[in-house]
């Protein structure tokens, strides 16, 4: 089916295409009858207007622009699930970039959207790096930024973040509870894209507080570094394996590397959590769904994504955003791979 164009609309109704468009604008000087017969038209015909067009000549844009670190991971995917659905009942769309773990990536992105003339911007993780997006911060002063668990040091830009200490304490709390003392912990990335997302340092915080608390030593041998990734998880497991002591519990920083953990764990024919307890990060859908269950911190994703569509309709507009910072809380959730008993509240 061929595309319904101003045009088309014009010579059914007997008009000039500028006719057209401001009735479909809203334009208050179209006579009654013609705005009545011309809207009629376009119902009819199925007329749409090419916002991307349109946004393009008035240098206006309609559309969000999103950059994400990585799509295969579910976390981002449920936050930008719920962002999508807030935006599209605002009448607005989505332009959505991955940056797969790349600065590289994640800048093209950047300058990509910014010339699309976004109203909007939303960065999810560690998907830009802070010095590139204040050059086009300086550029595109009125396009509102708010990022997701990245606190960028730039007045401009809004965060949501989450109480990432408070949850690592809690998971490493909840395995000193079971009875665990070799505590491991595989954390993001220091160095590169990852290594300014900002819950890597604040869970680590978390993870050595409570181990403290509890007065255990924090081992530098049982403090491993991976990336986020499934893979990462793995690799990090083998060297914590490999070592001269054995945990026999792991706190990873999040879900995805605890489930290449587990792989690793099944593959030396370990049991969970009867050899080695397994805690995430993250309660990305598939930790209800492994066998054993995996204990995670679940993160609040779906308001992390409403509150940057919220966030964005009340900046977008104003001739100088105003920044905004806002922490939401994690919750713990067990269940069966760090349990040896019945968790005391």
């Amino acid at each position: 089916m061929s595309t319904v164009t101003l045009r088309d609309v014009a010579e059914r109704c007997g008009v000039s295409t500028a006719t057209v468009s401001a009735v479909v604008n809203g334009a208050s000087w179209v006579s009654a009858t013609t705005r009545n017969r011309v809207q009629r038209a376009v119902d009819e015909m199925g007329y749409r207007p090419n916002q991307h067009a349109r946004s393009l000549k008035t240098q206006r844009g309609y559309a969000i622009g999103v950059i994400a670190s990585d799509l295969t991971n579910p976390f981002f995917t449920e936050v930008v699930r719920s962002l999508s659905h807030v935006l599209r009942e605002d009448g607005r769309v989505l332009f959505l970039c991955d940056s797969d773990h790349r600065f590289e990536l994640g800048d093209t992105n950047l300058r990509m959207l910014f010339d699309s003339h976004i109203a909007g911007l939303v960065l999810i993780g560690d998907s830009v790096r802070e010095e590139t997006l204040r050059r086009f911060v300086r550029r595109r002063a009125h396009v509102p930024i708010v990022a997701i668990e990245r606190d960028y040091d730039l007045d401009d830009v809004s965060c949501l973040v989450v109480d990432s200490e408070a949850g690592a304490h809690s998971a490493t709390h909840h395995l000193v509870g079971q009875g665990y003392r070799r505590i491991a912990m595989i954390g993001g990335p220091q160095h590169g894209p990852g290594s300014t997302t900002f819950g890597r340092a604040q869970r680590y915080a978390g993870y050595t507080r409570a181990l403290e608390e509890a007065g255990l030593p924090v081992d530098a041998k049982l403090v491993v570094e991976g990336n986020f990734r499934f893979a990462g998880g793995q690799e990090a497991m083998r060297r914590l394996l490999a070592g001269s002591a054995r945990p026999d519990a792991v706190f990873a920083a999040n879900d995805m590397m605890a489930l290449g953990a587990i792989s690793v764990i099944h593959s030396a024919g370990l049991r969970l959590p009867d050899d080695i307890a397994v805690v995430g990060f993250d309660d990305i859908p598939i930790a209800a769904l492994t066998s054993p269950g995996l204990t995670t911190v679940a993160m609040p994703k779906s308001e992390l994504g409403r509150g940057a569509a919220v966030t964005l309709a009340q900046q977008i507009g104003r001739a100088r955003p105003l920044a905004l910072r806002r922490v939401l809380d994690t919750e713990l959730v067990v269940r069966q791979s760090s349990t040896r008993w019945p968790t005391r509240h």
